[in-house]
Parts: structure tokens; sequence; C-alpha cells
């Protein structure tokens, strides 16, 4: 299944950055720029994007940090990671990007102060998401925030409709409890989890910090 998975991310990637700009309607980027103002990342941080896809977070946060600190993505789709280098060499950004399963992550415990996902842990089947916010927790630094971006339940008829059809196709009830609220999944890992409409109100954020 994770083999057949990676595969359709792979052939995805190549459509993936229209069909996020389309739901989201972010073709300023204006939702990554919140993402990481709510993130609280500050110059010398560490940054760990998860799920990074096309790595649209991940290239915003090496343009917040610059030379002061580290942006790096992972994501299992070698087919996303390709299109994320190609972006960051086209505009000279250093950003690390690394082909790796968030369900066990590369990364020595502490390594990140802030660590980021958007638009994808539903997506996650119920055991890999429990896995990935374990492995979030452990690599963040005590204190350190996790904050992740997801689609808000559409409030035109038919888009509303649409969306109810994808949450039923992820097929564990699990998984559509998750997508309609996060916050009770996230509190099994951290605290203070909180969550708010971004800008458009097409997109939620929730944030939470790894217990001292």
């Amino acid at each position: 299944m994770k083999k057949w998975r990676r595969f359709y991310y792979d052939i995805f990637s190549n459509f993936y950055d229209r069909i996020i700009a389309l739901h989201s309607r972010d073709k300023s980027a204006r939702l990554r720029e919140f993402l990481l103002e709510k993130s609280g990342v500050a110059p010398g941080d560490k940054l760990l994007d998860i799920c990074t896809g096309t790595g649209a977070v991940a290239l915003k946060a090496g343009q917040v940090l610059a030379d002061s600190g580290v942006a790096v993505g992972v994501d299992f789709s070698r087919g996303m990671l390709e299109k994320a280098c190609q972006k960051a060499m086209h505009i000279g950004l250093k950003v690390y990007f690394v082909l790796a399963d968030t369900a066990a992550l590369p990364f020595p415990s502490g390594a990140f102060d802030v660590v980021t996902c958007s638009h994808a842990m539903y997506e996650l089947s119920p055991e890999t998401r429990q896995a990935t916010l374990a492995e979030v927790r452990r690599v963040l630094v005590p204190g350190g925030v996790f904050i992740m971006m997801e689609h808000m339940q559409p409030s035109k008829p038919l888009i509303r409709f649409l969306y109810q059809v994808r949450l039923a196709s992820m097929g564990s009830l699990d998984n559509r409890e998750f997508a309609r609220d996060e916050r009770p999944f996230l509190r099994q890992f951290f605290q203070n989890v909180t969550l708010e409409a971004a800008p458009g109100g097409r997109s939620k954020i929730v944030r939470g910090t790894r217990p001292a």
C-alpha cells in the first residue's frame, strides 16, 4: 500500500501546487507566511517541515531564516522532493530536503525548534499519523512548537459535498474525525493546543507545544 501511495504522489507532484492554490486561493503565499508567523519561528531556529510536498512552506521558512537558521523539508515522495529542489535552485535558496518516512524521522531527539505540516496530516493512515505525531514530539526541543494547517469544511454546498466524498474515501472513521477536529488527537502529544481560522477562511491553523 505504501509503495502505491508513493507512486501516486510521485505522479501527483506534477499537479500538486495548482490543486492547492485552487482550493486555498493562496496565490500570494499569504497562508504560508501566516503559518510561519503563528509558529513563532525566529532567527537562529531550526525548522522541520514534514510532508513538505513540493516544499512551499520549507522554502518560505528558508527565506525567513536566511543564513541565521536551518530549514529542512521531509517527504516520502521522490517526485515531490525533486520539484522542491528545482524550486530551491531556481531562487538560489539553501534549504535541505530529505527523503524519509515521517513515522521514523532520521533526526536526533530535540533537533528542531519548530515543526510544520501543511495540508497533509489528514492524508496519513491513523497508525502512521500516531507514529508521526510521536516522532514530531521527539524531534522537538522541550517547549518547541508543532503547527499544522488543514482545510476548513467548505461552505459552498457542491464543494462541501465533494469534500465529504473525499473524507469518506479515506475509509477510516478515525481519519474523518481527525479532519473535522484535530485538537483531541494533538492533545495526546502536545499541550496548549489551539485552533484558529487562517486568512480567507478556507484553512485552519492548529498549534501545540512539546511539554517541557
